[in-house]
């Protein structure tokens, strides 16, 4: 897989992105990637409460330019938090997490500084190459915040490849439809590659033999290329016993028999297809 950086969005929350990325950046790590994953979604972040860590240093504090160093790169020694040893991984698995704290939620929520705006994405450009250069990752995974605010564009501009996860529900392809408009198709004009959509939580797709489910998806997946314009690069079925869990964590490679896993198997080589 060539060095990319990929960001998940949504129109709404709800979607299972963070569960759905969270198991695809573990799958490659497990084969033997080395994959940072960031939790971008710096309004409502959840990735600390996935994989219940609570880290000395947060996302934020680079943006604030708490993280500086003079030669122009950010000290990044206690942002990222490793978990490929605790996990068993072939590869590497570095996480970055956005602060749940109601005081820096809301000074990113009311920051309005250009300045400062303009410095902290220099800032987090930066970090993006530390990550490449100094860490060696193969792939940068960015869990966004979802619908259209600063920070949500802000990754999807840094991306090389983009992913729109999605339900199969009127709201979500109407809500998706107008952000493919409105902001998909305008990062393309200025150099974006082609976006993509992943449906998630696809009903039916956990029956006994699997037929009636890849029907589904199938018909789903043809009438949103026709409606919304792009191809969906695969569906995942919405599975009872894991959308209900208590604390679904990393199926992909704790269960890998199981169908969501084998969906996340078939998602994570058509995403590689696709670098």
């Amino acid at each position: 897989m060539p060095s990319k950086t990929m960001a998940f969005h949504s129109y709404k929350g709800g979607t299972g992105k963070t569960t759905l990325i969270a198991n695809l950046a573990a799958l490659y790590a497990m084969k033997g990637k080395k994959v940072c994953l960031l939790d971008f979604d710096l309004y409502a972040p959840s990735l600390g409460m996935y994989f219940r860590k609570k880290p000395n240093t947060y996302l934020n504090a680079l943006l604030r330019g708490e993280l500086d160093l003079p030669n122009g790169k950010v000290d990044d020694s206690s942002l990222i938090t490793d978990v490929s040893s605790e996990l068993g991984l072939k590869g590497k698995l570095l996480l970055g997490f956005s602060s749940p704290n109601k005081e820096d939620i809301g000074e990113i929520e009311f920051q309005r500084d250009q300045k400062w705006q303009l410095k902290a994405v220099k800032r987090f450009q930066s970090f993006k190459r530390q990550l490449f250069q100094e860490h060696g990752i193969d792939c940068l995974l960015l869990d966004t915040s979802p619908g259209i605010r600063y920070w949500s564009i802000n990754a999807l501009a840094m991306a090389n490849l983009l992913f729109l996860i999605m339900k199969p529900s009127d709201m979500d392809i109407q809500g998706t439809r107008k952000m493919a408009n409105d902001i998909y198709d305008v990062l393309i004009r200025y150099g974006k590659s082609k976006y993509f959509i992943i449906l998630n939580k696809v009903p039916d797709g956990s029956n006994s033999n699997g037929l009636k489910g890849e029907l589904t998806e199938l018909t789903w997946a043809g009438e949103l290329k026709k409606d919304i314009g792009t191809d969906v690069v695969d569906a995942i079925p919405c599975c009872c016993d894991i959308q209900f869990s208590k604390h679904e964590f990393l199926y992909s490679i704790r269960h890998p028999e199981h169908i969501f896993s084998r969906k996340v198997q078939e998602l994570s080589k058509r995403i590689e297809n696709l670098c």
